[in-house]
């Protein structure tokens, strides 16, 4: 099995692997262990506190997207300092109603900007709700109500669907209103 380990290895392992010296590792324990060392542990690239001040919500970014790129970069930092986290984010923020609020609240810790955020997420989705368009029908019934409003200013009283003559059988028609004796002569009177 250790003979076959170097099959399986591929690019920047395998070349490690390769240079190791003979009988330098004498357990898949301390062969683990190196391979950490040098992969995992040893090579890792620490960001400071300083890339956060990079971090800017772009034009057309919401505020949603711009915390969750904010708290990515910041997981990737070592014991981040919380007024310099509050500082990073605020300086990244768009001008706005909420960084207005965050200068005249003024939070102390991180927490409390996150939940000044959701505060104001959730506000503002709330009011995007309310002004939300009507559904299609109703836009269409409104549309249908206003061009009849419009008609009857204008003194033109003719209903587009009334003006053209229905095609088939049926001329003439009994309203909805009628008394059912009255429906049931018009039908005598077109059967005969």
């Amino acid at each position: 099995m250790c003979r076959a380990f170097l099959t399986t290895l591929k690019g920047a392992a395998r070349i490690w692997f390769s240079r190791l010296t003979l009988s330098s590792i004498n357990t898949f324990k301390e062969l683990s262990a190196q391979f950490t060392v040098h992969f995992i542990g040893g090579h890792r690239y620490k960001k400071s506190t300083a890339c956060l001040m990079s971090i800017r919500q772009r034009k057309d970014e919401t505020l949603r997207s711009y915390i969750s790129c904010f708290n990515k970069e910041a997981l990737l930092i070592d014991e981040a300092d919380d007024k310099i986290l509050v500082a990073a984010f605020t300086n990244g923020l768009r001008k706005g109603k909420f960084l207005f609020s965050l200068y005249k609240n003024n939070p102390k810790t991180m927490s409390e900007v996150l939940y000044k955020a959701t505060k104001y997420m959730n506000t503002k989705d709330g009011l995007l709700a309310r002004e939300e368009k009507p559904k299609k029908r109703e836009r269409q019934e409104d549309t249908w109500q206003d061009q009849r409003w419009k008609k009857a200013r204008t003194g033109d009283q003719r209903d587009e669907r009334c003006s053209r003559t229905p095609g088939g059988r049926f001329t003439s028609f009994t309203p909805l209103t009628a008394p059912i004796d009255q429906v049931l002569m018009q039908i005598k009177d077109e059967e005969a």
